[in-house]
């Protein structure tokens, strides 16, 4: 009794598991598809991998029944695995030596990864093809006669040559002497325009390789690379050689640099076209729970349950039935029970039922006047707490499946509204109290630190729980405020410019990095025209902080003088925010007319 919703790295997924699993995601990436270069931003446990990962060949022939994928690129996927490029002594080197012997370790890993994905399409490697591997190899200062290079007699072979040529170079970086001026890399030094890519020309015009297809090299996770290895990737898109290499890059949100070697800066969409998934799922809403659904069809289906998701994650029926009691009673024009609003207000009956009808809800659970508290419970509830995180939606998903078998001992054809609740409580209050654990307070800012390190200090980690203690429980505020025209909040923007190294845009860089908040590129326009960058707590937090997460009206317009106490006091925060609502009219507090 496997449960259905278990989540693995892609890592640990085969093409088959892949194929099994996958979910068509391309709706609002259409360039994923197409042989351009690409960055991916997102939260861990947004999808980013799978996607990459479903656009190999073996993949898409098992999804598309046998037939070939009819993309316009050979896809390789490369992984960036944390636990190899950050390492700390691949810091060790600066100036013009860190980013040669990065290239070339850079390119031997991506080599590696070809030849691997070349072996698994079961290629063969000639020795024609092999004799100018070996040609390129020794142009670039290496050695047939290292790892037996002249006996190697198949692509897993030689993605093994390549595998030890990263070991060997590791070991330099490693045995570096201490000094000022370390010892010149004695090896090999590949590059992408001495190496890599006539390689790729060579096997893109061999008939028997990949009938002219260029290869598309799918770099995951790319913010694990130490920034002098991202000036050289940055510096590979930059050539624009799309008719042989292209590159689609992966990051978590805290790539480092988009400069090159030489300093040039990298830009979209002249060199590569972006795109952020958090804040495509967070406007696009609706595509983002049609494709969950999707995915809970095809795990219940796989595991042999017959049921609608609806079916499996059922709302809690009494509260639904409330809900739509108080709508109704807004519709009619009965608005004396449930909001206050003194002439404020929509003016549309549906408009106000839409508006106020949770908010009414939440206010008489929180009287007294019901016998329970909020649930979150519900397919359309669980959705919204995954804040556009599909990983975020499976893990709460698999802890209910496990605690319903273990209640009744057989496999679950449904979760109860208890367990789900239970669950989805613990989930929520599990994520805030990571921020209350103590990383140590050391000193991140040095040169053997990883770029994923940054911020991860005991007086970061308190900053920003006050910081998310203050918006969410003002949210909450304002959720249970009848007086209040706009009671549904759950973000804010910046009505000010901070300054670029202030500790408020490091805080919020982390919040967004460790997906406590979500950033939506545009946000509504500042007095002076430009547009503002729209904070929205994460949905995940909802349960926590006792809110509605069903959508909301307005967010919260602050400056960053008032964010800076909010880091630091949230209850001299909300005290002054409550004042100010009270004193002020409504537009001087809040941005209208953006609603979810």
């Amino acid at each position: 009794m496997s449960d259905p919703f278990i989540v693995h790295t892609p890592e640990q997924l085969s093409p088959e598991n892949i194929a099994a699993i996958f979910v068509e995601m391309y709706t609002d990436f259409p360039k994923l598809k197409e042989p351009t270069n690409m960055f991916i931003h997102g939260p861990r446990g947004s999808g980013k991998s799978i996607m990459l990962r479903s656009l190999e060949s073996k993949v898409q022939r098992l999804i598309n029944n046998g037939q070939q994928s009819g993309l316009d690129f050979f896809a390789v996927h490369v992984p960036i695995k944390d636990n190899f490029f950050g390492n700390p002594e691949y810091r060790r080197l600066t100036g013009w030596k860190s980013t040669t012997v990065a290239e070339h370790l850079l390119s031997v890993y991506v080599m590696c990864h070809l030849c691997r994905s070349l072996a698994e399409e079961d290629y063969e490697l000639t020795r024609d093809a092999l004799g100018r591997f070996i040609e390129q190899w020794e142009d670039c200062g290496g050695t047939s006669q290292v790892g037996n290079l002249n006996e190697v007699t198949s692509f897993s072979k030689l993605a093994e040559f390549f595998d030890r040529e990263t070991t060997r170079v590791r070991q330099y970086y490693v045995r570096l002497p201490d000094k000022s001026d370390p010892d010149i890399y004695s090896g090999a030094l590949t590059s992408f325009s001495d190496f890599l890519l006539p390689l790729c020309k060579l096997s893109i015009s061999k008939e028997e390789f990949l009938f002219g297809k260029p290869f598309c090299f799918m770099l995951d996770d790319a913010d694990n690379l130490p920034e002098a290895f991202q000036k050289v990737l940055n510096s590979w898109i930059s050539t624009r050689t799309g008719k042989t290499a292209i590159f689609k890059v992966s990051t978590q949100l805290g790539y480092k640099t988009f400069r090159t070697i030489d300093n040039r800066i990298i830009e979209s969409p002249h060199d590569f076209s972006e795109v952020n998934i958090g804040t495509v799922y967070t406007s696009s809403k609706a595509n983002f729970a049609k494709r969950i659904r999707a995915i809970v069809e095809k795990r219940l289906s796989n595991a042999g349950i017959d049921v609608d998701p609806d079916t499996f994650f059922p709302s809690h029926a009494a509260q639904e039935k409330r809900r739509t009691e108080i709508r109704q009673k807004l519709k009619a024009g009965k608005t004396e029970s449930f909001i206050n609003l003194d002439g404020s207000g929509p003016t549309r009956k549906s408009d106000l039922a839409q508006r106020y009808a949770t908010p009414a809800l939440f206010r008489e659970l929180q009287s007294g006047k019901s016998s329970h508290t909020y649930s979150y419970a519900g397919m359309q509830s669980l959705t919204d707490l995954s804040a556009g995180v599909v990983r975020w939606f499976l893990e709460p998903a698999g802890r209910m499946f496990e605690r319903e078998l273990s209640k009744t001992g057989s496999r679950p054809k449904s979760i109860s509204v208890g367990v789900q609740d239970e669950v989805i409580t613990n989930w929520s209050r599990e994520f805030r109290e990571k921020l209350d654990l103590n990383p140590g307070v050391g000193q991140e800012e040095n040169s053997e630190a990883s770029l994923q390190s940054f911020g991860h200090t005991t007086e970061d980690y308190q900053t920003l729980s006050n910081l998310l203690d203050s918006i969410g429980r003002w949210c909450r505020q304002r959720l249970l405020d009848e007086t209040a025209s706009e009671q549904r909040v759950f973000s804010f923007t910046l009505s000010d410019q901070p300054s670029p190294q202030s500790q408020l845009l490091k805080i919020l860089g982390l919040a967004v990095r460790l997906g406590y908040l979500q950033k939506a590129d545009l946000a509504s326009k500042s007095a002076t025209g430009g547009r503002r960058p729209r904070y929205i707590l994460s949905r995940r937090l909802g349960p926590h902080y006792k809110l509605d997460v069903s959508g909301y009206a307005a967010h919260l317009s602050v400056t960053c003088d008032s964010l800076q106490v909010a880091m630091h006091n949230p209850e001299t925060f909300i005290n002054q925010r409550t004042l100010q609502s009270s004193e002020d009219p409504p537009q001087q507090s809040f941005d209208f007319g953006t609603t979810e």
